[in-house]
């Protein structure tokens, strides 16, 4: 059975952005000056048009998120921001976390996610590790691996909090794992199935390219399902499904940083010759990013498509 899902962003409503630039300006973090009322009102908004399009797996939206690097470290002890640089090939800039002590979790880190959980709970947490790590500047750790292990016990409390609430999937976003080295990829598996060892259903998600460099070891990070980005690397991401077996698979098929639509048919065919040749218990289908790139009625557009390719395989 193919379900429907988002990736992880989403287009904020005029109101609540018009809303964001009165209390505090898109530049700075978020935080600390929303109401709630008016977050839950935002949040409830966009996870209904999730819905409505027919997306059976929706997410937060990300909506008080800066950008992806800047939330997560500023929500733990021992980052610091400064600076900007360019978000992978996006037209998007994120301020650079900077290392400066040691990284311990002393707060929720999703607190957020847990206003949309209170309003639907069949609803994707979606976090991050090694991309933050990659993407951030040390000038605290002696060495890069206890740097990793300090993120990774408390992005470990954050995922196993989630688990103690309810949360049944948890999405770790890892881009930068693409350009992981071998060597590096040994490292890392040991860090991941610390991070996966729960009862929730735990999604590695990467996108931006294709994923063959870090095939087969990523088999063994413990994930239960694995996105692949099937815009930017259909080729040799279809040369991974043929040569290895995972549980599941997030079939990232849309595009979702262009407003073009996709033709339904082309899209079909792809999806069937994935099916096909794959083998996996389960197959999730989403853009292959989140949708905040886009105009929020194109965001829509792409899902209301997202959702009638599973009703052409039903």
């Amino acid at each position: 059975m193919i379900v429907t899902t988002v990736v992880g962003s989403y287009p904020r409503p005029d109101w609540f952005r018009e809303y964001l630039r009165k209390v505090a300006g898109l530049q700075k973090d978020l935080d600390v000056e929303i109401d709630i009322d008016v977050l839950r009102r935002a949040i409830s908004e966009v996870i209904d048009e999730q819905k409505r399009a027919g997306i059976d797996i929706p997410t937060d939206g990300q909506l008080i998120w800066h950008d992806f690097l800047l939330t997560i470290a500023s929500r733990l002890e021992g980052f610091e921001m400064n600076g900007l640089v360019r978000y992978f090939d996006n037209n998007l800039y994120y301020r650079i976390p900077i290392v400066k002590g040691k990284i311990r979790r002393v707060k929720r880190i999703l607190h957020d996610f847990e206003v949309a959980f209170e309003i639907e709970s069949k609803i994707k947490a979606v976090i991050s590790f090694y991309t933050l790590t990659k993407l951030s500047r040390n000038e605290f750790y002696g060495s890069y691996e206890d740097m990793l292990w300090d993120l990774c016990d408390a992005i470990r409390e954050e995922i196993r909090y989630l688990e103690s609430i309810g949360v049944k999937y948890i999405q770790i976003d890892e881009p930068s794992i693409l350009y992981a080295e071998k060597r590096e990829l040994e490292f890392l598996r040991d860090l991941f199935k610390e991070l996966t060892d729960v009862k929730s259903e735990t999604i590695l998600m990467t996108y931006f390219d294709s994923a063959e460099r870090i095939f087969p070891e990523v088999l063994d990070f413990g994930f239960d399902t694995i996105g692949l980005d099937f815009v930017e690397g259909y080729e040799e991401n279809l040369k991974i499904v043929e040569e290895f077996s995972f549980e599941g698979i997030n079939v990232g098929i849309f595009d979702g940083r262009n407003t073009k639509m996709e033709d339904l048919n082309e899209i079909r065919e792809r999806l069937e010759r994935i099916i096909s040749i794959g083998n996996f218990k389960r197959i999730y289908v989403s853009p292959n990013t989140g949708l905040e790139f886009l105009p929020r009625i194109k965001a829509y557009e792409k899902m209301r498509l997202v959702s009638s390719l599973k009703e052409v395989f039903e």
